[in-house]
């Protein structure tokens, strides 16, 4: 390496953005219940999904969480919503607390429980969910939904970790950059060569997710995100 080369700024590492004056606090969390942070047996934490906290008492809760807001049809993320009254199997009156309630842009609303496949059976989740979703009104909910581990693919997860990653810190002007790029662009690339030709670094990764996530890419095959990863312009419809 000489010395001209070791002088040069890394791409990579840029100086701290300023901060505004005012820090605006985040949205608070939508949950009916307080969410404890002490267990000895599960991870629990919480994160921002859309400027909003959004807690979580699982690691399985969390990756369901990150699926959910990389889909483009989820308008918002809820943890623990309020109870729902339903009447089991020996017509009992049972409330039960879903992990999760959805919204999606169409303006549906749905309720999503999570849990480990291991314990579906023991815990008679499987049929708790069934009856709900029989007698569910509509003024509640329009689905219900049991999440285990074995919906998640390790490709979603890990796309949708780099599509969270990408949207927390988000830059307009990174953005802006790539988007002249793409104007330009014709025919199938790879991510890696869209990020050399960006001259963003490690910032132009994130920059290309975020126009992935946004539809401004689109994938050619289902694959990790990562340099290798083929894409291209969505068609551009034409004017009547």
């Amino acid at each position: 390496m000489t010395l001209e080369e070791y002088l040069t700024p890394d791409p990579s590492l840029r100086a701290p953005r300023q901060e505004p004056d005012v820090l605006l606090d985040a949205l608070p969390s939508l949950a009916s219940r307080p969410i404890s942070l002490h267990s000895a047996i599960s991870v629990h934490g919480w994160d921002f999904f859309g400027g909003r906290k959004v807690w979580y008492e699982a690691e399985l809760e969390l990756n369901f969480a990150l699926l959910a807001a990389m889909r483009p049809d989820v308008a918002e993320v809820a943890e623990q919503p309020s109870a729902v009254t339903y009447v089991d199997d020996d017509g009992r009156e049972r409330r039960h607390t879903f992990d999760f309630q959805l919204k999606l842009t169409t303006g549906t609303i749905g309720l999503v429980a999570v849990k480990p496949a291991a314990l579906v059976e023991h815990t008679g989740i499987g049929r708790t969910v069934e009856l709900i979703a029989e007698q569910m009104p509509p003024s509640r909910a329009d689905w219900v939904l049991l999440f285990t581990d074995l919906d998640l693919s390790p490709i979603d997860l890990f796309n949708a970790q780099v599509v969270h990653h990408a949207r927390r810190d988000p830059w307009p002007e990174d953005d802006a950059a790539l988007a002249q790029l793409l104007s330009r662009l014709k025919g199938e690339t790879t991510i890696g060569e869209l990020v050399t030709a960006s001259r963003l670094g490690g910032y132009g990764f994130d920059a290309v997710v975020r126009a992935i996530a946004a539809g401004k890419l689109r994938l050619l095959e289902y694959g990790m995100l990562d340099d290798n990863c083929l894409v291209v312009a969505p068609r551009r419809k034409r004017k009547a």
